[in-house]
């Protein structure tokens, strides 16, 4: 395979404070054989006015009402033209921009791959990490980032993203290509910038968190133990960073996420 044709799909809606910074993350990419799509849900802010301002770099653009970001992520793959697909939504960004130069080298030497992962350094209001992923885990929790993977198009088109799934949709289509034996190659690298906003409320982090084990369950785990485990864990998290001054919780959750990925 010579220099393969990668799409990245940004799905954005109501992001005005950031979609700027993604669009210029992946148009300053060095790689020249890029497909740029953005699928917007009908945004009501200044978001397309932005988008509009690189219209003519970006091969695809839709802004329509949608039934959520993984409908628009499955919108986005239907539109490719690659032969992998990168999902990088607004306020995420690629490492550097020599990203998809690397992974295009990476998969001219790997071309039977049909998941190429990296590393991705997670941006927290308590500091910095980039993450090693263990593939070891993935039918477990979300191991690997999916805007940290190129997924090949073909795959993405016969096994959408569940749209019923709110919150861990990525997992189940991640951890089900996994499952059917598709191959997965590990490139050593930071693919992604991931911003992991402190925003989101406690009932939809529980509610994630539920709906991955869900997944699991329907798949004849027995997780009620681990279930029960996690959700007290993110009590204990949420009345930390309630209950603790910023000077004393930050330090501590930096050590934390040493040790935790997810808290």
């Amino acid at each position: 395979m010579s220099q393969p044709r990668l799409s990245v799909v940004t799905v954005t809606y109501n992001a005005e404070s950031c979609i700027e910074k993604t669009i210029l993350s992946v148009l300053g990419q060095r790689y020249n054989n890029l497909e740029y799509i953005i699928i917007d849900g009908g945004s009501k802010d200044a978001t397309m006015e932005i988008v509009g301002r690189y219209k003519d770099r970006i091969d695809y653009i839709v802004s329509e009402k949608d039934r959520g970001i993984f409908d628009g992520m499955n919108k986005g793959a239907l539109a490719a033209t690659g032969e992998y697909v990168i999902m990088m939504n607004a306020d995420d960004a690629f490492h550097d921009n020599k990203v998809l130069e690397d992974v295009a080298a990476f998969i001219e030497m790997h071309p039977d791959s049909d998941v190429v992962y990296g590393k991705a350094r997670e941006i927290l209001e308590y500091g910095n990490f980039i993450t090693e992923p263990n593939l070891a885990n993935i039918t477990k929790k979300m191991a690997i980032s999916h805007q940290a993977s190129f997924v090949r198009s073909s795959l993405l088109r016969e096994k959408p993203f569940v749209v019923e799934h709110r919150y861990a949709a990525d997992f189940e289509q991640l951890s089900a290509f996994y499952l059917e034996g598709k191959k997965f190659a590990y490139i050593d690298r930071c693919i992604a910038d991931i911003v992991l906003s402190d925003g989101t409320t406690y009932n939809n982090h529980i509610a994630s968190v539920n709906e991955l084990y869900d997944i699991r369950a329907s798949r004849g785990e027995n997780i009620r133990k681990e279930r029960r485990s996690m959700i007290c864990r993110k009590k204990t998290v949420r009345f930390m960073k309630t209950c603790l001054p910023s000077f004393l919780s930050k330090p501590l959750f930096r050590l934390l996420a040493k040790f935790y990925k997810t808290l």
